[in-house]
């Protein structure tokens, strides 16, 4: 490609001076051809940076050099001309070849290499055998001048006709049965293509002696010179949909990736196909590191909830070490020193009586905050009667008037039941300490798969997640339980909302 384009615009210019110094061509003949060489060369200079794997761009650049090369038969040097005889019609079989393999760079059926390889031959063997029976005196080569000159040139524009129409039946063809891309990509190079055919063709069936024959050559030779247009606006055509199909991929919304199918009709753009790539791995990467991170937030919610389940555990084991360990012996205690009062209360001196008595109510207030404690941990009517029957005796207990609305709420799994107990439970010791009031509410209902605790009163407000540690904590448990806690706190009361998915019903 770079001999090429060092090449063309030397013989551009060399060519336009030839064509201008013989003086046989018009102004417009000479401008046209050399506008029309210099145009192949700048397509083909765009199509080669557009997608430098596809030779199609250097078919169109070499088009232009070969439009040039005809050009120099017109030279009066002797052995410039015998070099170019056989290349005066150097652009035929290149131009059948690029149309051929527009737009993928490449020859697909045999029948179109046959074809081209025809062109080659008859363009090239024609023109050697002009050179050899030429009747020029430039002609270095001439062995036997005569007739054979005009025969070669006969040969040869039939032979260019023939090839013409063939490859214009097969452009047709392929542009009637090819797809919706492939047809956009091929309408101009058939449009200028079956124009030129039709002018080209009237003109000449007319003879040169018809008014009408000069300008339809005209016509062909403008179409001529636009066609390498075609050429480009098949290039920048097909760049543009491949934009497309990037911006399509990228306008997906995550949900799936879009299977993209090549056409081989279509162009390939190596920057825009790199672009596409690119994409495509963004998005798959996106995708992955998505699925990636759910996969991890469902094991930390799963590990939460382990650990939500271990500390509910913990507080069983610790309730029950409680009440049967440490409280047994404290009511023994009472009760040994009891027996010591009652049996030797008459031989002991008022002082021994008074802290018989005095260790006896101590014991009793210990044991009293033992069992306290022991509720606070885990109520056993909690995990005896279940959520309702624990937040009844939390009720009860409470010196505010509760009023508690339950609708229908069955046996739940026991850390369901275990975090709403104690988000009501810590929600009535807030209103108790910090509202300053002597009513509050409590709903609990089951919607769906859903339970909901809501705590309610008409205090001063002021309660805030970020507070303190208690409603922290439970927010942190009953996020772990993939619940949601929420506390809405202003003058007119404080209302604590909890949302817990129902788990496993055991």
């Amino acid at each position: 490609m770079t001999g090429l384009l060092i090449a063309g615009p030397a013989l551009g210019v060399t060519a336009l001076t030839l064509k201008a110094a013989d003086g046989d061509h018009s102004a417009l003949d000479t401008a046209l051809s050399t506008a029309t060489g210099f145009l192949f060369l700048l397509a083909g200079a765009v199509a080669h940076v557009r997608r430098p794997a596809n030779p199609i761009g250097v078919l169109i650049a070499l088009a232009g050099v070969a439009l040039f090369l005809e050009d120099l038969q017109f030279t009066r040097d002797p052995v410039l001309y015998t070099i170019a005889v056989p290349l005066r019609a150097a652009s035929s079989p290149v131009i059948a070849h690029l149309v051929l393999a527009f737009p993928h760079g490449r020859l697909r059926t045999r029948g179109e290499r046959l074809l081209v390889a025809a062109a080659y031959l008859v363009v090239l063997g024609s023109g050697v055998v002009g050179l050899l029976a030429g009747d020029d005196p430039r002609d270095l080569l001439a062995i036997r001048p005569g007739p054979g000159g005009a025969f070669a040139d006969r040969a040869l524009a039939l032979a260019a006709t023939a090839i013409s129409a063939g490859v214009v039946v097969v452009l047709l063809y392929r542009w009637l049965t090819g797809r919706l891309p492939q047809r956009r990509l091929l309408s101009p190079v058939v449009a200028i293509a079956l124009l030129g055919a039709l002018t080209s063709g009237a003109g000449t069936a007319l003879g040169d002696g018809h008014p009408l024959s000069e300008p339809l050559l005209q016509v062909y030779r403008i179409l001529f010179c636009l066609w390498p247009l075609a050429f480009l606006a098949g290039v920048l055509r097909a760049r543009v949909g491949n934009a497309e199909m990037i911006r399509l991929l990228l306008e997906r919304d995550g949900s799936g990736l879009a299977a993209l199918v090549q056409d081989d009709e279509v162009w390939k753009d190596s920057r825009s196909i790199d672009a596409l790539d690119a994409a495509a791995g963004l998005v798959l990467d996106n995708q992955r590191l998505t699925a990636e991170l759910e996969q991890r937030l469902a094991e930390v919610r799963a590990s939460r909830a382990r650990l939500v389940a271990a500390g509910d555990d913990e507080r069983r084991r610790l309730e029950r070490d409680l009440h049967d360990g440490a409280q047994q012996r404290l009511v023994s205690v009472v009760l040994l020193l009891r027996m010591t009062g009652r049996r030797y209360g008459d031989d002991l001196p008022p002082e021994v009586r008074a802290l018989l008595s005095g260790s006896v109510d101590e014991l009793q207030t210990a044991i009293t905050e033992l069992r306290e404690l022991a509720r606070g941990i885990r109520p056993a009517i909690l995990t005896e009667a279940g959520l309702v029957a624990a937040v009844r005796s939390l009720a009860d207990r409470s010196p505010m008037e509760v009023a508690l609305s339950v609708g229908t709420v069955p046996r739940l799994d026991a850390a369901v039941e275990a975090t709403a107990y104690f988000v009501a439970s810590e929600a009535l010791t807030n209103a108790l300490k910090h509202a300053e009031t002597d009513h509050v509410g409590v709903r609990i209902t089951t919607e769906g798969a859903e339970l909901r605790v809501e705590v309610t009163d008409r205090g001063v407000g002021g309660a805030s997640l970020d507070g303190g540690t208690g409603l922290a904590g439970l927010r942190d448990r009953v996020e772990a339980l993939g619940g949601e806690l929420t506390v809405s706190s202003g003058p007119g009361g404080t209302a604590v909302h909890a949302v817990i998915p129902l788990g496993e019903t055991p």
